[in-house]
């Protein structure tokens, strides 16, 4: 039997990765009924009642990813209505990320290094936060961590299935997400140059990838002016830099993607470890420096393990030089993310016994801290769905609704309240539909105010004046949902 499914490490090992298998499936299924956000509203409209080719269709002319979580999705939603479905996906692929992790760290990093890896990709609230997000993130750090380990067993073993599993593996990785190619480039320049008797092999299992990503290659082109579009947006909020880069890499390994640092975990928790990453990288970099000559060398799995943990952030970094582009988001590092936490794992276990416990247990501290708070509503996503169910219990048939933000249009899907309503309601948007609510509500009597507060607007204590024309509406009620985005609920009546 192989090395990496052979001796997983013994009982104690194997049960410590299965308890942390079931954590993180405890933590996420915490968040599995949120209220859908963001890009998940894209997923929800592609995906929802649409036939195998209308899927196909819309993902080429409107979205800037390959189709296939698209139809991972779209099957699983199939079986129930509820946001259960639609995110069991991303739920799987997170899940089994945890025992994945371990078995690669056991095959690069080693036993100890593998679990402290595979506890930081459980207790991490970005694979939290992903791991119950409607998108290919999670499945892109499976299938990424998975490719490596499959290419890893077939340069070993020189075995067709593994070489065939390597070849499924890496197009799995490229139909899910371009962010994808950065890890699989440096895996076979890493093999390339390390494994020169498997060249052969190894070119031979990559022309069949081509091959078979050839069909895509019209659709891939078609979207990137939806790619350079999306670029040119968030270089507006998330412009390119140095700062931002180092920023983004910290979030993917002990932050959450949209909660601001320090905040979660906490500035003590997150300067504790810091300075533990920190001191532990510097350890190493001088035991690897005054022993350069005598040490593993780039053909060491740990060479491969630190290539990939560097591979994604530098092609984000590589591709955000453009002028008035970025694509520095945390979610773009998610096919570095295993890399990234072995190589976290394997530095901290490199400090020595007396060192390594107290850095891991700080870090452990530290990753707890960051779990719990992740569940907190303050750190959840907006509960559209609970707003939803007050104004079906509180507005009439016909009471117009009004959905404001602060933000300006982005292109994003609106009908966030409307795929949460049990029954319906006419909803406006913008001024002129502000406009033709507050006439219609004359006939009524009363008119809903819903207010999402993201960012900075969160501080916003309460709705203020906001009387409608000829201040002949008055606020009656009002109500506050809390998430990281906060929401407002204001109900006018004529006064």
């Amino acid at each position: 039997m192989s090395r990496a499914f052979g001796k997983l490490g013994g009982g104690w090992w194997v049960a410590a990765v299965g308890a942390l298998t079931v954590v993180a499936f405890v933590l996420r299924a915490v968040l599995l009924r949120d209220s859908l956000f963001g890009d998940e509203l894209f997923m929800y409209r592609i995906v929802h009642n649409q036939s195998v080719g209308n899927v196909m269709s819309v993902v080429r002319h409107t979205e800037k990813t390959p189709p296939l979580f698209f139809y991972l999705v779209g099957a699983s939603a199939k079986l129930g209505g509820s946001t259960v479905w639609f995110r069991l996906p991303s739920l799987a692929f997170a899940v089994g990320l945890v025992p994945l992790t371990y078995v690669l760290g056991l095959r690069t990093v080693g036993r100890a290094a593998g679990l402290a890896g595979a506890a930081i990709v459980a207790l991490d609230p970005f694979t939290i936060f992903y791991g119950t997000e409607g998108r290919a993130y999670s499945a892109l750090a499976f299938l990424a961590a998975l490719s490596t380990l499959c290419l890893l067993q077939a340069l070993d073993t020189n075995r067709r299935r593994w070489w065939v599993a390597y070849v499924v593996a890496v197009v799995a990785v490229v139909y899910t997400h371009y962010m994808g190619v950065f890890v699989l480039v440096a895996q076979v320049a890493w093999a390339a140059w390390t494994r020169r008797e498997r060249i052969r092999q190894l070119l031979i299992a990559n022309a069949f990838v081509l091959l078979a990503y050839v069909p895509w290659i019209p659709s891939y082109l078609l979207q990137q002016s939806h790619s350079d579009k999306e670029a040119r947006g968030i270089a507006r909020f998330a412009p390119a830099s140095v700062e931002r880069l180092g920023e983004i890499n910290v979030k993917a390994l002990l932050g959450h993607p949209l909660v601001e640092l320090p905040e979660l975990p906490g500035r003590p928790a997150f300067i504790a470890a810091m300075v533990v990453v920190i001191v532990a990288a510097v350890v190493a970099a001088t035991r690897a420096w005054r022993h350069r000559r005598q040490g593993p060398g780039l053909s060491s799995p740990i060479a491969l393990v630190l290539l990939l943990a560097v591979a994604t952030p530098a092609g984000v970094g590589l591709v955000s030089l453009r002028p008035d582009m970025s694509f520095m988001l945390p979610r773009n590092l998610s096919p570095s993310l295993v890399a990234l936490a072995l190589l976290v794992g394997w530095l901290l276990t490199s400090l020595g016994r007396r060192a390594s416990i107290p850095a891991i247990a700080v870090m452990f501290v530290v990753l707890v801290i960051g779990a719990a708070d992740s569940l907190e509503d303050s750190n959840r996503r907006p509960p559209f769905r609970s707003v939803a169910h007050l104004l079906d219990a509180e507005a009439r048939p016909g009471d117009p609704i009004i959905q404001e933000s602060f933000l300006p249009p982005t292109g994003a899907p609106d009908d966030v309240l409307l795929i949460n309503f049990r029954h319906p309601h006419p909803l406006f948007r913008g001024s002129a539909g502000e406009r033709q609510a507050w006439a219609l509500g004359r006939r009524g009597g009363r008119v809903f105010l819903v207010l999402p507060l993201p960012g900075i607007y969160k501080s916003v204590p309460h709705l203020g004046r906001r009387n409608g024309p000829g201040k002949r509406f008055v606020l009656v009620s009002e109500h506050r949902y809390t998430g990281f985005w906060d929401i407002l609920v204001g109900t006018y009546a004529l006064g």
